[in-house]
């Protein structure tokens, strides 16, 4: 797949599946925003479910801030989770920045639950040893995964957030206003 595509392929899953979505514009841009804040948490194979949990309680549309998920996967937990770690050490520890952690600490941090579902799908998910890993990655990450994913998190959700809003309204008010120019056109021609 090359970049066109690729392009294409994001243009389509925004105008097509978010800009559509039956919800007000503040639902649907609160879900993303939510996305975007579990985005950057290391729950990497957790983060729909913790994504569904969070909109219902919060009442976010629960479509609209799963694609903004996929930014965390299997290919890009390395460099996203030692960015988040990075930040998060600047601001807890900003005396010491000689950072101890390494993109490989990361790697040993994720071991086999970064993995685990592109390799076997979801059957991990049924098997003990998925959730002992799981929870021995978000207890031994540190409080600067946390906090540097939370910052990470708000400081592009809330653009996003109001990016989403901002670009709902708009495509309705075009959407009706074309349907409204169309209803009189063919009214006059009556």
């Amino acid at each position: 797949m090359n970049a066109a595509e690729l392009w294409r392929r994001l243009q389509q899953l925004v105008f097509h599946n978010i800009l559509h979505l039956d919800d007000t514009p503040h639902r649907i841009a609160w879900g993303v925003f939510i996305g975007t804040m579990i985005a950057y948490t290391p729950t990497l194979g957790l983060q729909i479910i913790f994504y569904l949990l969070v909109a219902t309680l919060l009442r976010a549309n629960r479509v609209s801030g799963i694609p903004i998920l996929f930014i965390s996967n299997p290919f890009t937990a390395v460099p996203l989770y030692y960015t988040t770690w990075s930040v998060g050490e600047m601001i807890l520890h900003p005396k010491d920045s000689a950072s101890l952690v390494t993109q490989d600490t990361i790697k040993a941090w994720l071991g086999k639950t970064g993995h685990a579902f592109k390799e076997t799908g979801l059957e991990p998910l049924l098997q003990r040893d998925f959730w002992m890993d799981t929870a021995r990655v978000l207890l031994s990450t540190g409080d600067e995964l946390w906090v540097g994913g939370f910052v990470l998190g708000m400081v592009t959700g809330i653009p996003l957030y109001f990016a989403t809003r901002w670009g709902i309204n708009a495509f309705r008010h075009l959407r009706e206003g074309r349907r409204l120019a169309h209803g009189a056109a063919k009214s006059s021609r009556e």
